[in-house]
């Protein structure tokens, strides 16, 4: 009995924290409503008042779970075994398209702009960020990058690609991709 409650609990956590997410992707963390995440998620709000007493401890419950999405994406980065060119482009994608599908990791990429400061960083900028660096320095080793390219500003670049994908039209990054790699790699990229 106790262990069929403690299964149920858990549902009901994980389906706040779901549609806690949809309503802070639609309506950022001031429009959000109490209200819509209990009906969304089919739970009383004395259930959600369980769970989270406060809006502000449902946003760190999503940025927590946005910022596990995020790992998860990185670690599997780190055990990419391609060129590092290929390597890069498969993180930058992985992340667009973490953005493009799971409305946790937007929700959390959202409440980083409007949340109020404190709890848990939302969008773990500095995980990926130091990923996408390590992989651009592979690059330069291994000789897949132009001469004097700027790993800063190839950091940056890559970090607006991934952050910019969310304002911009399903697609456009990769079409964004060709446009940088004409620019960073040493050879021309295959047609």
């Amino acid at each position: 009995m106790e262990e069929h409650m403690q299964e149920r609990a858990a549902k009901t956590h994980d389906a706040l924290i779901r549609a806690a997410a949809e309503e802070f992707d639609r309506q950022g963390y001031e429009g959000a409503s109490l209200s819509r995440v209990s009906k969304g998620a089919c739970a009383s709000m004395g259930a959600l008042t369980f769970h989270f007493p406060t809006k502000r401890d449902l946003a760190v419950a999503v940025r927590a779970a946005g910022r596990d999405a995020v790992a998860h994406v990185v670690r599997d980065a780190a055990d990419d075994t391609r060129a590092p060119l290929e390597a890069l482009e498969g993180l930058t994608f992985a992340l667009v398209r973490l953005l493009e599908r799971d409305v946790v990791a937007r929700a959390a990429a959202r409440l980083e702009r409007d949340s109020p400061p404190g709890g848990p960083e939302a969008w773990p900028v500095r995980e990926w960020t130091r990923a996408l660096r390590a992989l651009l320095e592979r690059a330069t080793v291994a000789g897949e990058l132009r001469p004097g390219v700027s790993l800063d500003t190839a950091g940056v670049l890559l970090t607006w690609l991934v952050e910019g994908s969310r304002v911009v039209p399903a697609g456009w990054a990769e079409e964004m991709w060709e446009v940088l790699l004409h620019g960073l790699s040493a050879k021309p990229p295959p047609r």
